[in-house]
Order: structure tokens, then sequence, then C-alpha cells
């Protein structure tokens, strides 16, 4: 029995070649795998029963979406088996945050020699996800997107550009469980720890706003730097409306993993409950849901299995 690579050919900006991506296997390892086409209505469970009977990972070459039903559908049925993410998509942010090649390739040898790490599952209104759920600009921005014709970084630019120039802040309120930022070795945070100690105050209002439960947003955005999948929290992070001057001097830190801007607020929690002055959008892993005025977040620790790759930092 072999382990099953699902592909999604719909998924990214460029065509996805099937016999490349086992090309520069050892023979060994391409002996293992079965690439199958892949794609809605995200029928996973044939092939979640035959990587189980081949006693490894669900693989799975696609974007941050299609990664997002198979996560879902693995946690649906009690995780009998861990999932595996082969970079595939325009944006790549779950990949990215574990630290996994992006070359497909590459990452497909580097998960059949890894490792499973048993990861947070961080929940919205009882609903999973993997990565990183948010609300505000950056839901706006993914409901957009999702609507275009086309895929890919361009299409996303010009959908942030459109909303960038309209999209108003919005005023919500907290009920959170709040735990204290990981110590950090930077200069600058040591300062400012020095000056502010204790828990960053939690916003009154936002522009936009996420919960990280992994460091990156799709395309490299290191949205919550600090965030940890196996700390049975979530990371929050704002961002400001960017003027066009800090677009240009302070946006490029945003794609620097130790990168700090006045752009970005963070802070952690264990959970919360948000109500906001209107219902907003909102999406789970770039994934749009529907809009809501109230929302739970919650974490369920280690609930989650995911395949990584020796340069993971976690364990």
């Amino acid at each position: 029995m072999r382990l099953p690579i699902l592909f999604n050919p719909a998924s990214g900006t460029t065509l996805k070649d099937p016999d490349a991506l086992l090309r520069p296997l050892p023979k060994n390892l391409r002996d293992r795998v079965e690439i199958i086409p892949f794609g809605p209505p995200w029928d996973f469970g044939p092939a979640i029963d035959q990587a189980r009977r081949a006693e490894g990972p669900l693989l799975v070459w696609g974007g941050d979406g299609t990664i997002h039903h198979a996560a879902r559908a693995l946690f649906e049925r009690g995780c009998p088996v861990p999932l595996g993410a082969i970079p595939g998509g325009s944006g790549n942010g779950l990949v990215r945050g574990l630290r996994t090649p992006l070359e497909p390739a590459g990452a497909l040898q580097r998960l059949l020699e890894g490792r499973e790490v048993r990861m947070d599952l961080p929940r919205l209104d009882g609903a999973p996800f993997v990565n990183v759920c948010g609300t505000g600009f950056e839901a706006a921005v993914a409901h957009r997107f999702a609507g275009l014709p086309g895929r890919g970084f361009a299409a996303y630019a010009r959908a942030t550009l459109e909303l960038w120039r309209t999209w108003k802040p919005t005023a919500l309120a907290w009920e959170a469980d709040e735990a204290p930022m990981p110590s950090s070795d930077g200069r600058i945070e040591r300062i400012r720890a020095a000056f502010h100690p204790g828990a960053p105050r939690l916003p009154e209002a936002v522009w936009s706003l996420c919960f990280a439960n992994l460091p990156t947003y799709g395309s490299g955005l290191w949205i919550a730097p600090q965030a940890d999948p196996t700390d049975a929290c979530l990371q929050w992070a704002t961002l400001a409306r960017p003027t066009w001057l800090t677009l240009f001097t302070e946006g490029p830190r945003l794609f620097q993993e130790g990168g700090h801007t006045a752009l970005r607020h963070e802070g952690r929690i264990r959970r919360a409950t948000l109500r906001l002055e209107r219902p907003l959008p909102w999406h789970l892993d770039g994934e749009p849901v529907a809009e809501r005025d109230r929302a739970e977040l919650t974490v369920e620790p280690r609930a989650f299995r995911m395949q990584v790759t020796a340069a993971c930092p976690w364990s």
C-alpha cells in the first residue's frame, strides 16, 4: 500500500507536474507514494483510509485552502494520521510557518524523512483552523480575492489595494484569558518590555485583526513572529492602516522574520470572546467564512497531528 499524495491542479499559479515532483526522489521513497488528482467537493475519506493503511501521513500538495480542508477532514475523523503539507499554492502561509522548503520535490523528500509534531488546534466558534483566522481588512481581502477570476500575488495585491483605500477600523470589546508574551532576545523588544511590563493591552478598535497558531501569512508576511503552535495559546496581532509613507518605510519589515514595525501590535490569549460594533467578514486559513459580530476563540492543546521536516523549530 502506497502513501497517497493528493494534489489540487487548480491551486497556485503554475501547472503542477506530478512526474517532476517524484523524479528527484530516491527510488525507495518514490516507491512509497502515489499521486492522486483532487479537488471539490473535498471527499478526503478514501485517501485518509489509504494513508492509515500505509502507516504514514496524508500528503497534500496544494495551497492554504486545500490544506485547510484536509486538516478539517482529518480532525473530524479523529486524526488517524498526520497531515504533510507540500507547498503548491500562491501564498503557502502554513508551510512557510513550519519552515518547510518551498520547492515541492525537496519538501516532499524532507517530509517523508521527517517527523510528527502534535500541534494545538484553535477554533473560531467551534470551527477548527491550523494556521490563522482573522477579521477586518484581512478578511475583507480574503473574501474579495476568493471572488476574483485569477489567482496569484498580482490578484491578491489588486484586492488589497482596492480595500486599503476604503476599509475603516471597527470598535470591539473583549472577554479574554490573556497570557504573557514569550521573552525575546531582541534589543528593541527588551527596551519595550522595560517601559511596558505585562501583557500588551487588548485593542479597543481594529483595522485588521488575526489570531495566529503559526507565525506567517501567505507570501512570506510575518504577522505573528512569536506564535508557537505547541503552547496552548493564540497570538493575536493587529495591523494599523498604513499611509503611503509607512507602506514603504515600515511595510517591508513585515516580511522579515525578526523585523519590528509600529504597524503591528501583538499579544497572546488562551481563549477570548469578541463583540464587534458591526458584523464583519472573517476567514479561516485564508478561506472566507460568514460575517459575525460576535466570535469565540478557543484552543485545544496538542490536538492535531502534523508531519514536519527537520527544519521545524517545534517538537
